[in-house]
């Protein structure tokens, strides 16, 4: 990592404040650096400062910093069970800032049609990412069902790739994960920087303290909806092929990857040394 410069330090104590003041700072050369010269000391610091700061604030206040500090921010989302909430808060605080939903190609139509709706209704902008290669070239290439021989390859094709060719684009990204929602996402930080190709990027979780309790009264109070798939005995959902229903009192993930042991996430989390961990951390 290169070495912090003398006003390194002055920017990141500005860049923690601006947002929470409401303002937003002057565009960052210093985020789009590549190269062995890059300034990712300056990113890494700005990410563990606003850790720091930024743990006990309200998420809507983190949303708030990290679209007014990152210069080229996005939001990602799975459309999945629970994601009118962090969608609402970004409606309240930065609806300019786009959306990316990975359109896999094997999402529930149920799926589509929420994110068809709720970008409507709360007024943003989405995305889609698709992989390179349709489910039937995909089939051509690999065989038929990849997902039912190795999920992990299917994965990586369909949500990772794409993934990580959009983040290229972006200084920094938030996601809806949370603590309480696996083991492995226990330790979620508010902030942290990750490392992805020759750049550092910034990468946000607003709701990470949150518990269920907090997401239920959020999506009572402002009259959001849940995915339709919910009521139905999906309490988390991802592609069709890979989610199944969880029977009353098992653990609200049981029915994802049911038959794969050891399999429990989608896999588009980028490791610290950008290497793709595909079974057992948090998803971007």
């Amino acid at each position: 990592m290169n070495a912090l410069r003398p006003d390194d330090r002055a920017a990141v104590d500005a860049s923690v404040a601006t947002a929470m003041d409401g303002d937003r700072p002057r565009p960052d050369d210093r985020f789009r650096a590549i190269g062995p010269d890059d300034d990712s000391a300056f990113v890494r610091l700005l990410a563990a400062e606003a850790a720091d700061t930024l743990e006990d604030k309200p998420a809507e206040r983190i949303l708030a910093w990290a679209a007014g500090v990152l210069p080229r921010f996005v939001v990602t989302s799975s459309f999945g069970a629970e994601s009118a909430v962090l969608l609402h808060l970004l409606s309240r605080v930065a609806p300019e800032v786009p959306v990316l939903f990975l359109d896999t190609g094997l999402h529930f139509d149920q799926t589509l049609r929420f994110r068809r709706e709720l970008a409507v209704d709360l007024g943003l902008s989405v995305v889609d990412l698709r992989p390179e290669l349709s489910v039937a070239q995909q089939a051509t290439r690999y065989g038929d069902a990849l997902w039912s021989r190795d999920p992990d390859a299917c994965c990586a094709m369909r949500k990772t790739t794409p993934l990580r060719t959009a983040l290229r684009s972006f200084d920094g990204w938030a996601t809806g994960v949370r603590r309480s929602q696996t083991p492995e996402r226990a330790a979620t930080p508010i902030v942290e920087a990750r490392q992805h190709d020759d750049r550092w990027l910034v990468k946000v979780a607003p709701l990470a303290r949150w518990t269920d309790l907090d997401v239920d009264d959020h999506l009572r109070r402002h009259g959001l909806p849940r995915h339709p798939l919910t009521g139905q005995g999906y309490p988390s959902i991802g592609c069709e092929p890979c989610t199944a229903r969880v029977a009353p009192g098992e653990d609200p993930r049981a029915g994802r990857w049911s038959g794969f042991d050891g399999k429990t996430e989608c896999g588009i989390h980028l490791a610290d040394d950008g290497s793709v961990v595909r079974t057992t951390t948090t998803p971007g």
